[in-house]
């Protein structure tokens, strides 16, 4: 195994700071060679992967275990289902966000990406697969009474970029 400069400063910046402050190894299927995410003293993650593909399995699995609901949450809104999860009062943004067509355009974005960044972005969906088919789901889903969630797809990747793109797109002043 070897440290992947880039591949971890990314990974630094984007699964931010973790409340599990223990290294934890990871071997599973999907996963080349088995890899790592550990956390410095101030909750920092570092993943150690063999390869790009890797890396973003890892990722991934921090994601969802750091933050799943989150994710769910981001993607629903994105893809208009957000009613889905709360009821009634989510409908309006539901029917906005689909008229806007942010998960179609998600769909195209895939469809037109090359095969490298396509299996990276699948890679992290495994990544987040194997979370949350050994993990039980966070406890916002008991509140709100729901037993399951459905798995991560690499368009749901693309529709939550396309959702933040969307909002940091107004200017508030």
């Amino acid at each position: 195994m070897h440290k992947r400069p880039l591949v971890t400063a990314l990974v630094v910046a984007l699964l931010g700071v973790s409340p599990v402050l223990s290294a934890q190894t990871i071997t599973a299927p999907g996963l080349k060679a088995p890899g790592s995410i550990s956390y410095d003293a101030e909750g920092v993650p570092t993943v150690l992967a063999a390869s790009d593909e890797d890396a973003a399995y890892l990722l991934g699995y921090g994601h969802a275990r750091d933050r799943f609901f989150q994710m769910d949450y981001l993607r629903r809104v994105g893809s208009g289902t957000y009613a889905e999860l709360v009821g009634a009062p989510a409908l309006a943004n539901d029917v906005q966000l689909r008229t806007l067509g942010i998960r179609r355009s998600a769909w195209d974005t895939y469809a037109a990406t090359n095969s490298k960044l396509r299996g990276i972005v699948q890679a992290y969906a495994n990544g987040v697969n194997a979370w949350l088919r050994s993990n039980p789901l966070p406890v916002e889903y008991a509140a709100l009474e729901l037993t399951r969630a459905e798995p991560w797809s690499p368009v749901d990747t693309f529709v939550i970029g396309k959702l933040l793109t969307f909002q940091l797109g107004f200017d508030d002043d």
